[in-house]
């Protein structure tokens, strides 16, 4: 017995490391994505290109922004074809945003007052999610929601995980090196032509939308992870439903994933995600994010 004893404990030593490394290795998989429409460009065909990019990442979470035309029915019936049962829409006209997953949803809400479009609200796999979708057209109204936001997060014990995610319509100081004066001007022109389009702040790109936010304590998931800058807009195909050869207009990162101190302590993959698939289902590309589950 005295021979066999170190073997055994060893053998427990061994099994527990085994078993230790395995639930270290496991994690939440993360899709935001803008699908431009509902998906409705290219019709049948780009419904299936997208269900089958979600059947390659096989993500946890899907959250979309601009599900226009899609009932609270119709999504449940999309989000089965990539084995997701439970699904929540904001609303079912104008710009919806939604939420799909592998598991749950608790206390989940959906709110569109004081919001442009709207957002919900749920907690999944733990985590708190916010699936947002601000103004397109006004800086101002912009802060108004994400201030509504920041105040609705705070409400939640700083001890757990909490993720903002969706089309900001909002540029990052962090990306600021990448955008020229001819994006400005760009959105000056914009602004000469369009009454109701007020995205510059005092004639400069506004970055007091996500500002609010770091300052706030949240921090941009993609840049805990990556120094290089990668736009989120515009892909290979225009708003108008064209393939096109090679991408227009000025490339923006408008598009995040925002995470508290808790969640950020998790991540372990953040990227915008750009392929064969994505370069055509939108004009925004995927954010896509893996998060460590303890």
């Amino acid at each position: 017995m005295q021979n066999r004893l170190p073997i055994f404990l060893l053998t427990v030593f061994f099994v527990a490391c085994i078993n230790v490394t395995t639930i270290a290795q496991q994690k939440v998989k993360i899709l935001s994505y803008n699908v431009l429409y509902g998906l409705q460009k290219d019709s049948v065909e780009n419904i299936e290109r997208y269900k089958q990019l979600i059947k390659d990442l096989q993500p946890d979470i899907v959250a979309t922004q601009e599900m226009n035309g899609w009932t609270q029915k119709a999504l449940e019936e999309l989000a089965k074809d990539y084995d997701h049962p439970y699904a929540l829409q904001s609303k079912e006209t104008g710009f919806p945003v939604a939420l799909t997953s592998k598991t749950p949803m608790v206390n989940f809400k959906k709110v569109t007052e004081n919001m442009w479009h709207a957002y919900i609200y749920a907690k999944v796999n733990g985590i708190h999610i916010f699936v947002i979708h601000f103004s397109p057209f006004s800086y101002q109204k912009r802060l108004e929601e994400v201030t509504n936001i920041i105040a609705q997060a705070a409400e939640i014990p700083v001890d757990e995980p909490i993720l903002i995610m969706g089309d900001f319509n909002s540029m990052a100081e962090s990306d600021r090196e990448h955008y020229g004066d001819n994006l400005a001007k760009g959105m000056k022109k914009s602004e000469e032509k369009h009454a109701h389009i007020r995205n510059l702040n005092n004639g400069q790109i506004d970055y007091s939308v996500l500002n609010k936010l770091k300052d706030a304590g949240f921090k941009d998931s993609y840049r805990l992870l990556n120094k290089d800058f990668a736009s989120s807009m515009p892909t290979f195909k225009d708003g108008n439903g064209n393939i096109k050869q090679t991408q227009s207009g000025t490339p923006k990162r408008i598009d995040f994933l925002w995470c508290n101190d808790v969640a950020a302590k998790r991540v372990t993959t953040s990227t915008v995600l750009k392929n064969a698939q994505t370069h055509y289902i939108s004009d925004h590309y995927p954010v896509y994010v893996e998060l460590a589950v303890e």
